[in-house]
């Protein structure tokens, strides 16, 4: 696995990456409104996504993948003025909204990250990037550390070995150069279907770097992942590790200009792949 970035003993650099977070979910594991608009601490839960995403020191612009008859209302919202985000339209399918917000990107690197992720850290973002950067694709990964069941019709009739299984999280990140002749080899509007980038990638032949991902990168998808996910926000606004006003003490974007502090390269580690 790529190793954890090390501020300290690592060289500054300029921000070089885009964030894609996707924000087209219909909510329909969830059974009720849309997830990204709850409230937190005075701001719909996509805010804080978009909020950490802008934080991040690798991070040049935001790109936001929204529904089409969102895509109007999402431009006027404050929040993503503030970091001066860029919001297109999504697709049919996840890959192909992907395919809109790379088309919108002109950065080195680009990062897919789901909206429902709100509890990312900049740090995750900043490790991700360089991860790409460094290998082409990068993807954050956690171990399963609960024992494994397979059921049929409710009933168990197996059980697998957890040692060497690990959930996936978002970022995605990704050379821009890289997926776009992945592209050209698979076309993203094509009638195959893939479940994420990381699969895309994979198909056409390129090695998939990973990295440590952080327990706390929770998906809102099910019933009761939303009060879990306000739980976790609310105490880091308390903390002031995320403030209902900004993200940490860093300042919030202005565009792909805007002159952040530059960010530094993770330290030497061995790598992973997939």
């Amino acid at each position: 696995m790529v190793g954890s970035q090390e501020a300290s003993n690592a060289q500054a650099a300029a921000p070089f990456a885009d964030v894609i977070v996707l924000a087209a979910g219909v909510s329909e594991r969830m059974g009720g409104p849309d997830k990204l608009m709850l409230q937190v601490a005075g701001l719909p839960l996509l805010a804080w996504t978009v909020r950490a995403a802008a934080a991040a020191r690798s991070v040049r612009r935001v790109i936001v993948v929204g529904h089409p008859d969102r895509v109007a209302a999402l431009s006027r919202a404050p929040y993503l003025r503030d970091v001066d985000a860029t919001v297109v339209a999504v697709g049919a399918r996840r890959q192909d909204s992907v395919a809109a917000g790379v088309r919108a990107s002109d950065a080195e690197v680009v990062l897919i990250h789901d909206g429902a992720r709100p509890l990312v850290t900049p740090d995750l973002m900043d490790r991700v990037a360089w991860g790409a950067r460094e290998h082409g694709a990068a993807v954050p990964v956690v171990a399963v550390p609960e024992s494994m069941r397979r059921l049929v019709d409710g009933k168990v009739v197996g059980i697998l070995d957890r040692h060497g299984l690990f959930r996936s999280q978002t970022p995605h990140g990704a050379r821009r150069s890289l997926l776009l002749d992945v592209y050209a080899e698979l076309d993203p509007h094509g009638p195959d279907t893939f479940v994420d980038e990381t699969t895309l990638v994979q198909a056409s032949g390129v090695t998939v770097w990973t990295l440590p991902g952080e327990p706390a990168n929770l998906k809102v998808t099910l019933p009761g992942d939303e009060q879990l996910a306000i739980a976790l926000l609310e105490a880091r606004a308390a903390n002031q590790a995320l403030r209902p006003d900004g993200v940490g003490s860093r300042p919030r974007a202005t565009g792909p200009s805007r002159g952040r502090p530059g960010c530094r390269p993770p330290s030497p580690a061995a790598p992973g792949r997939t």
